[in-house]
């Protein structure tokens, strides 16, 4: 696969001018992030079998604009083969100046490292995250997330869901 000069050039300029006034008016945090792939909370249909005992490792990125902060989360399921992208829109606040507490919703998107699966939008995304602010420029903290498999809004299926529970380390 070879990239285009052109649309390199382009992806780059449209990341800067997201960055930049984020990190000028908001928090910008980036760090790494560790979940438990072991089902927790889960409905009575989830593949105990693939997931038990697996974890999945990436990316964590925060931007915070006062009680909003949009979340992305990368990582890559051992379990599944896959990379997945999880994209929350949180309500946050912090307390005390020295714990955030955030919970949110949105898309899980599944990109499949097998040639012939294609990408999907299937989960429902819903995090909760509690984090402890260290010196005003690190975090460290732990995440509930609960993922509910739905192709469409009306077909959402409880019987497939799943909680799990994770880490995070980020510099702000």
């Amino acid at each position: 696969m070879t990239v285009q000069p052109r649309r390199l050039i382009v992806t780059t300029i449209l990341i800067v001018a997201l960055v930049a006034p984020a990190s000028v008016f908001a928090g910008v945090g980036i760090g790494a992030a560790a979940y438990s792939d072991t089902p927790i909370l889960a409905a009575s249909d989830v593949n105990r079998d693939l997931l038990d005992g697996s974890f999945s490792f990436g990316a964590n990125g925060r931007i915070k604009f006062d009680s909003l902060m949009l979340d992305a989360l990368g990582l890559y399921a051992t379990g599944e083969e896959s990379i997945d992208l999880y994209l929350t829109a949180q309500l946050t606040g912090d307390f005390l100046s020295f714990l955030r507490l955030s919970a949110g919703i949105g898309p899980a998107i599944r990109f499949p490292l097998a040639s012939n699966d294609e990408i999907s939008v299937d989960w429902i995304n819903a995090k909760f995250d509690a984090d402890l602010i260290l010196f005003k420029r690190f975090s460290v903290g732990l995440s509930f997330q609960y993922l509910i498999p739905s192709s469409d809004v009306n077909a959402i299926d409880l019987s497939r869901a799943r909680g799990r529970i994770g880490a995070s380390a980020l510099i702000w």
